[in-house]
């Protein structure tokens, strides 16, 4: 596993989209959010991504712009519209997304700002599935992991979205990450497409060890997250407090991937940063969508620039 220590900057590809309600429309996908909680702690973050030359594109521009949130490196599409995921409620697994085709994040080139990045010192560098679906993304960012695979530390929130994977995408994922998070069912999912004749429980170790990680995270909804570390044979538990009011999840794994990323470049204990990460996550659960609506939730954890 590569160690690199620094706060950041993080370079991060993938989606940005609006997640579409009944009650409306959100911006989101996985990598804005995880870029947008990092950003707002003070971490200095590269967001690679694709939107259209439509009213979406320039909406999710604006926003960004708003927020000081840094826009050069989101392309523009000429032919392709914004990404937008159809969200509706499922009383069994909380929400149902459907994701459309061929969006403007599906053609992410790399362009002048990327090969910029290329020579730069990036010490941590995050990516997941979804991005993956297309060729040309997918091409993008394994010219990423080749050129900053020596020098940066890659974590990989596997963020499954059926039907947009396979076990080709999920195999060399795998094989290009330093640290990977999951959630027990993508874990299940792993556990089949790999073949891999092993319990769920077993499964975090062997996956660290076939795959040279360097730490594990399992998250679980109410029940107790686990950080697993290649070396120590003792994993880090936390359960979330229950307390705490509850409105949606929506986008709580990706805060906690956040959170896990500036413990980790912060170099605090593990069990510290399952904690903290937990904490923040829950927090979100007791907001509407992905995104504060103001910073208070990011106070506790604002680092200096």
């Amino acid at each position: 596993m590569r160690v690199h220590r620094p706060y950041g900057p993080v370079l991060v590809m993938g989606e940005v989209l609006f997640d579409k309600f009944e009650s409306g429309k959100r911006l989101g996908g996985a990598p804005f959010n995880y870029a947008f909680h990092l950003h707002k702690m003070g971490i200095p973050v590269h967001f690679i991504s694709r939107v259209g030359d439509d009213a979406e594109g320039r909406e999710i521009l604006e926003f960004a712009r708003n927020h000081g949130f840094p826009t050069e490196g989101i392309q523009i599409d000429p032919h392709h519209p914004t990404g937008e995921v159809t969200v509706n409620s499922d009383s069994s697994n909380g929400h149902r997304f459907e994701i459309l085709p061929d969006r403007a994040y599906d053609f992410i080139e790399v362009d002048v700002y990327l090969q910029k990045r290329f020579r730069d010192d990036i010490p941590f560098t995050y990516f997941g599935t979804l991005i993956q679906r297309n060729g040309k993304s997918r091409e993008t960012l394994h010219e990423i992991q080749k050129k900053l695979g020596w020098k940066s530390t890659f974590l990989l929130d596997i963020n499954l979205r059926a039907p947009f994977y396979d076990r080709d995408v999920i195999e060399n994922s795998l094989k290009n990450c330093d640290i990977l998070k999951a959630n027990r069912h993508e874990l299940q999912e792993i556990k089949r497409l790999l073949d891999i004749d092993k319990t769920v429980a077993e499964l975090p170790r062997f996956l660290a060890e076939r795959f040279k990680l360097g730490l594990v995270c399992v998250t679980n909804g109410s029940k107790a997250s686990v950080i697993y570390e290649t070396g120590n044979r003792e994993p880090f538990y936390c359960t979330p407090d229950d307390s705490m009011e509850f409105v949606d999840s929506v986008g709580a794994g990706d805060g906690f991937s956040s959170m896990l990323s500036l413990g980790y470049m912060a170099s605090w204990p593990l069990q510290t940063v399952l904690e903290r990460s937990c904490v923040f996550a829950t927090g979100l659960c007791g907001l509407e969508g992905a995104l504060p609506g103001d910073d208070k939730l990011y106070q506790p954890y604002r680092l200096v620039r």
